[in-house]
């Protein structure tokens, strides 16, 4: 009979605990939901205009599939070249190194070139595709310019007809 009283004092100790504890996290639910602020309006959100849309030879726009849903479906960032080194209007002397990074397929070409346009020196380097863009860096000895000014091409070749794509030129001082 001692047991039963103990086990009934038990279950009500246990009762009166759990609905405390239910009691406490529901005013600290309420609390939290009542200092969230107001979504903002519509107006309010800035978001970026839509880029242009390029139609083919045909006229009409072609609808994409949706990619499928799973582990194979990565995005892939920073899709072309961007030149670090050196920056523009630098002065510059040979050999230079021209570093930056690129995410495109097959490799990049370094053309630089004097102000009427004259190859001084080529250089190729790989790159790479992937989740992002890969870091880059050639070292090019030229030959020295006629003119004072010039600049640094760095572009990828298309690799169906190899005109330059992602094309990225800045200018440099002799």
């Amino acid at each position: 009979m001692n047991n039963y009283r103990v086990a009934i004092l038990a279950a009500i100790v246990l009762i009166i605990l759990f609905a405390g504890a239910y009691f406490i996290y529901k005013n600290q639910v309420i609390n939290q939901v009542s200092t969230i602020e107001e979504f903002p309006s519509p107006e309010a959100l800035t978001l970026p205009s839509p880029s242009p849309v390029t139609l083919p030879a045909g006229g009409e726009a072609q609808v994409n599939e949706q990619p499928q849903s799973g582990s194979d479906t990565v995005e892939v960032k920073n899709i072309g070249i961007q030149i670090t080194s050196p920056s523009g209007s630098s002065v510059i002397t040979s050999p230079v190194t021209v570093s930056g990074s690129a995410n495109v397929l097959g490799d990049i070409v370094i053309n630089i070139k004097d102000a009427t346009g004259n190859i001084l020196a080529t250089s190729r380097t790989p790159a790479c595709v992937a989740y992002d863009a890969c870091p880059f860096e050639a070292k090019i000895n030229f030959v020295a310019s006629k003119t004072q000014a010039g600049t640094i091409e760095v572009y990828n070749p298309s690799t169906a007809d190899g005109k330059p794509q992602y094309l990225q030129q800045i200018l440099i001082r002799f």
